[in-house]
C-alpha cells in the first residue's frame, strides 16, 4: 500500500510542476510535442497521442518533462511551423513557459495547506506537553487509570514545562498521593507537531512510588515532550474563516521556503568544507517518510505533499543546468549579452547538467540504502542462496 501512495506523491507534485509547463506553452501558441511522466531513458511504456501531442509515461518514475516544438534550437523546426515553435519565441515569452512549473509547484503548496487548515484550523501557536508513551504493569500509573497518549499538564494545579521537571516533582513527592491533571483525547499528527481535535481533561490521583524497581521511575511511565499545535478552528464556511485559511496557507509556504533554502546553505557550507551534508534525502527517505505519514490519515498526507511541493519549487529553481532555474540563467545571460548563446551549447551544458544530477541522485539513493541497512540485508540474501 505505500508504494501505491508514494507513487500518488510522487505523480502529484511531478505532473503539476508539468501541467504549468504544459498549460502556458499551449496558451502561447507553442505546440507541445510530448508531456511525459518519468525519464525517457528507454521506451516509453505507454503513450496516447491526443490533440497533436503524445502523452507519454516512462519506467524510471523519478521526474517528467514536456517536449515543446522547437525546444532544441532554429534546427529543430520546419520553416513552415516556425510561428509555433519554442526557440524562436522572445525573452519574455520563454521566460514564463520556463518558470511556469515552479508556479504551479507554489501554487499546490498553498492550496494543500489551505485545504488542511481549512479542514483542521489555522496553526497560532505550539507548546511542548509531556506525552505518556508506555505505562508499566503493576506500577502507580496503571492503577491509577493512566493509558498512552495521555498529555500530563499539571501536577497540584501547577503547569509543568517539561518531562525532567516533572520527574523531578514525582521523585520529590514519592509516598504521597499526587494530583494530576490529564489530557486525553485524538490528536493528528503533522510535521509541525500533534493537533488537538477532540479531547477531555481528566483529574488522576497517582501515588509514586518511593524505592521503584531499576528503570520504571517512581511512577513507571515513559514519557517524552511532544509538540502540540494550539488551532484556531472555523465553525462556519465564513469569508473570514477562509481568509484565515488562505493566509495561513500562504505564510506556511513562504516558511517551509525559507526552511528550505537555510538546508541548501548547509549542505553548500558542508561541500565547501569537504564535509558530507547531512539531512539530503532522495527516493528511498521519501519513500520512509511517506510510509510513517501516511498512517496518520490523509491531511498528513496533503501537508507532506504541499512540503514537497515547497522542496520542488525551490529546487527547480536553482540556476543548475538542465533545471528549469538553469534554463532561466541562460535567457538572463541572453539579455545581460544581448545576443543568444548558441543553441549547441545550451544543450551540451544540459546535457553535462543532467548528468551530474542523476549522479548525485545515484549516490544520495545508495547512501539512503546503506542507511536503512539495504545493503547488509542483500548481502545476507546472497549468503542464504
Amino acid at each position: 500500500m505505500t508504494s501505491v501512495i508514494f507513487l500518488g506523491v510522487l505523480s502529484v507534485l511531478v505532473l503539476v510542476h508539468e501541467l504549468g509547463h504544459y498549460l502556458v506553452a499551449r496558451i502561447l501558441g507553442i505546440r507541445v510535442e510530448e508531456f511525459a511522466f518519468g525519464l525517457p531513458f528507454t521506451r516509453a511504456v505507454f503513450t496516447i497521442k491526443w490533440g497533436g501531442t503524445d502523452y507519454s509515461v516512462y519506467p524510471l518514475l523519478f521526474g517528467g518533462f514536456v517536449r515543446l516544438y522547437g525546444e532544441e534550437g532554429p534546427a529543430s523546426a520546419k520553416a513552415t511551423a516556425r510561428r509555433r515553435d519554442f526557440w524562436s519565441r522572445g525573452r519574455k515569452q520563454r521566460m514564463l513557459v520556463i518558470a511556469a512549473g515552479v508556479v504551479m509547484n507554489v501554487v499546490l503548496a498553498v492550496g494543500g495547506f489551505v485545504a488542511l487548515y481549512s479542514a483542521l484550523g489555522v496553526p497560532v501557536g505550539q507548546e511542548n506537553q509531556v506525552t505518556v508513551l508506555k505505562i508499566e504493569a503493576e506500577s502507580p500509573a496503571d492503577k491509577a487509570g493512566l493509558k498512552a497518549e495521555d498529555r500530563i499538564l499539571k501536577v497540584e494545579a501547577r503547569k509543568i514545562k517539561d518531562g525532567e521537571e516533572f520527574g523531578r516533582l514525582m521523585r520529590s513527592w514519592a509516598g504521597l498521593e499526587v494530583n494530576l491533571t490529564v489530557r486525553r483525547g485524538k490528536g493528528t499528527q503533522l510535521l509541525e507537531g500533534i493537533t488537538q481535535d477532540s479531547y477531555t481533561d481528566l483529574a488522576v490521583r497517582v501515588v509514586p512510588r518511593e524505592n521503584p524497581p531499576e528503570g520504571q521511575g517512581p511512577v513507571g511511565v515513559g514519557i517524552a515532550d511532544y509538540p502540540y499545535l494550539l488551532m484556531q478552528k472555523c465553525s462556519t464556511l465564513s469569508p473570514q474563516c477562509a481568509g484565515s485559511a488562505v493566509v495561513g496557507g500562504v505564510r506556511a509556504t513562504g516558511e517551509w521556503t525559507s526552511r528550505v533554502v537555510e538546508g541548501l546553505r548547509g549542505i553548500g557550507k558542508s561541500l565547501v568544507a569537504g564535509k558530507t551534508p547531512e539531512g539530503v534525502t532522495g527516493p528511498v527517505g521519501i519513500y520512509q517518510l511517506t510510509d510513517v505519514v501516511s498512517r496518520g490519515g490523509a491531511w498528513p498526507l496533503v501537508e507532506l505533499v504541499a512540503v514537497l511541493s515547497v522542496n520542488l519549487a525551490v529546487f527547480n529553481v536553482l540556476p543548475i543546468p538542465a533545471l528549469d532555474g538553469g534554463r532561466m540563467f541562460f535567457i538572463w545571460l541572453e539579455w545581460a549579452r544581448r545576443k543568444r548563446l548558441p543553441a549547441k551549447m545550451e544543450q551540451r551544458v544540459n546535457a553535462w547538467g543532467m548528468a551530474v544530477l542523476l549522479s548525485l541522485l545515484a549516490l544520495i539513493t545508495l547512501q539512503d540504502v546503506i542507511r536503512v541497512g539495504g545493503i547488509d540485508k542483500l548481502l545476507k540474501l546472497v549468503r542464504l542462496k
